[in-house]
């Protein structure tokens, strides 16, 4: 199935919006680093990217994630200087604020899979290539 976010951005938001006071009824409490990240994703438009990933995956299959959550996720884990997709996913899981604001919903994270199947998607998409681990034989 390909994606499709017929709400684009404004979607995002409002998901955004009612998620978070679900989890943080008192927002102010958090600091202004954490609104620091927030504003930033907040304005971060990335529906494009939906519309421009779509050759990449098949008509068959479950609804995949959309590409511009996925794209999110990245750029905030790189941006909280997390390299490791094993780790980033446990903190998905476990901090309601990440799932958010990569958009999406608490409890139902994509796995580390995912991360890999959305990074060789986009790297097909763009003609990168991306190393394959092989074992040496000794």
């Amino acid at each position: 199935m390909l994606p499709c976010n017929p709400g684009g951005h404004a979607a995002y938001q409002d998901t955004f919006v009612s998620d978070f006071l679900k989890f943080y009824p008192d927002p102010f409490v958090l600091p202004k680093s954490t609104w620091d990240y927030i504003v930033q994703f907040w304005y971060l438009d990335l529906s494009q990217t939906d519309s421009l990933m779509q050759e990449c995956y098949s008509v068959f299959g479950p609804q995949p994630r959309l590409p511009s959550c996925m794209l999110r996720s990245y750029l905030l884990a790189l941006k909280l200087k997390v390299t490791s997709i094993t780790v980033w996913c446990r903190m998905l899981r476990e901090t309601p604020l990440y799932a958010i604001l990569s958009g999406f919903p608490f409890g139902d994270t994509p796995g580390v899979g995912t991360f890999y199947d959305f990074s060789h998607a986009s790297g097909r998409m763009t003609g990168a290539t991306f190393p394959q681990k092989t074992a040496s034989l000794k």
